[in-house]
């Protein structure tokens, strides 16, 4: 939402009775609808630049991660494969490569799946062989 009175963008559910930036409780303008608190902390952040920077910082802006609720078993093993070096994974890689997914599963528990189902082996507490 745009501030009528300073023509500063916010985000909310609905509007607010005044402007978080200026205080005015003069009215809102929607500039955009988004998904998620993410997209909406990308929408605010590009419509409070300077116009004619917007199209530039929006092609250069990471867009959104989306969430997999249930990742595949190729999905887990694809993100173990890319963060192995050598065929060995850390732990702290893995939780990495698990975010930049958008799994939201602790690398501790696709380690030990992973190890139940004989693609790992335990090297110590945070490092595993690769053995596929």
């Amino acid at each position: 939402m745009r501030c009528t009175n300073c023509q500063q963008c916010h985000g909310g559910a609905k509007a607010g009775k005044s402007c978080p930036h200026c205080g005015s409780s003069s009215g809102f303008l929607v500039v955009s609808t988004v998904e998620s608190p993410t997209d909406l902390q990308r929408e605010v952040a590009i419509a409070n630049m300077p116009e004619s920077l917007r199209d530039e910082m929006r092609k250069k802006m990471p867009k959104a991660v989306e969430i997999v609720e249930s990742p595949s078993a190729g999905q887990l093993f694809s993100a173990i494969k890319a963060a192995s070096i050598d065929d060995i994974l850390s732990l702290e890689r893995l939780e990495i490569q698990l975010r930049s997914r958008g799994i939201h599963i602790s690398a501790i528990d696709v380690a030990e799946e992973a190890i139940s189902q004989g693609l790992l082996l335990k090297q110590n507490d945070s490092e595993y062989i690769l053995l596929q």
